[in-house]
């Protein structure tokens, strides 16, 4: 498929499969939306978030001052960490593998629910949590690579010219991993390989295809990046400007709304661009890869 193609397919695919498509991202992105507003009010953080420094009157802050935002800060870090794990090891994966499995039924013309979608999912949500770590690990490495060098560097007495080269050495490797493991989640659901095994499918399918895969994927982002932009800021803008008080849940809404309604697109392009792969790697045609899988 050319671009034109390949974006008019994904479109054409979000389009004519709207209702299952957002009721898949809406079975995590709501009670997530819905467990982050109750545990931000219950533990204080909302409050917090709303003004962060209520807490604190005159010009210099005393110990009391000082312990009570820290625990603040404290609780913020704490859940936000919670949230991030929920959102990495449950909502992303669950999500981003269901529409995968229905965008795949539907480009092979197969019949495909809600219920199939999940269904065939949670069988391969251990591998997909593999994937994600061996990602977060590889992430933490990396930092870990880039402090190192930029402590050398400053050494040397060139700490800035350490740091400069350190991020960008480490946005490069990130950028060409992140490219070359792009169809991973597609592998992993699609042909029931391990983690590792999907990583190792992807790198494969899209070798000798970077730079066209690198495209696509940052035109991708850059599409669904607009449209939830433009979404969230149709809904929170007015509301909060009505209603200061509340924009923290005016914010969470419309960041739901975007991520049921948008988020999939980015899914429906990666899933095609991974039937896309093989189709040029392994000569298959629909016919055969729908007997494949």
């Amino acid at each position: 498929m050319s671009v034109g193609e390949w974006l008019d397919a994904t479109f054409t695919m979000y389009r004519r499969n709207f209702a299952l498509i957002a009721s898949i991202s809406a079975v995590v992105q709501i009670p997530y939306a819905l467990l982050t507003l109750l545990l931000f009010e219950v533990t204080g953080v909302a409050a917090f978030v709303r003004s962060p420094f209520t807490s604190i009157s005159g010009q210099t802050l005393t110990p009391a001052q000082a312990q009570t935002l820290l625990n603040s800060l404290s609780g913020v870090l704490a859940v936000s960490l919670g949230l991030l794990i929920v959102s990495l090891l449950i909502v992303l994966p669950l999500g981003e593998a269901a529409t995968t499995r229905a965008v795949s039924d539907r480009y092979l013309d197969n019949r495909s629910s809600l219920g199939a979608a999940y269904g065939a999912t949670w069988k391969r949500l251990p591998s997909l949590i593999a994937y994600i770590l061996i990602i977060v690990g590889a992430s933490l490495v990396l930092i870990i690579a880039l402090v190192i060098v930029v402590t050398l560097f400053a050494a040397a007495g060139a700490a800035v010219v350490g740091a400069v080269v350190g991020l960008v050495a480490a946005a490069v490797l990130a950028f060409a991993v992140a490219v070359r493991t792009v169809i991973a989640v597609p592998a992993i659901v699609l042909e029931r390989v391990s983690g590792w095994g999907g990583l190792k499918r992807s790198w494969n399918l899209v070798s000798g295809r970077f730079w066209p895969t690198f495209g696509r994927w940052i035109l991708l982002g850059i599409i669904s990046g607009i449209m939830s932009g433009v979404v969230t800021t149709i809904l929170d803008v007015p509301a909060s400007s009505l209603d200061p008080n509340n924009a923290f849940i005016y914010d969470q809404v419309a960041s739901t709304v975007a991520s049921v309604f948008i988020g999939p697109i980015t899914y429906i392009g990666v899933t095609l661009l991974y039937y896309d792969a093989r189709i040029r790697k392994e000569g298959f045609d629909i016919e055969m890869l729908a007997r494949s899988l």
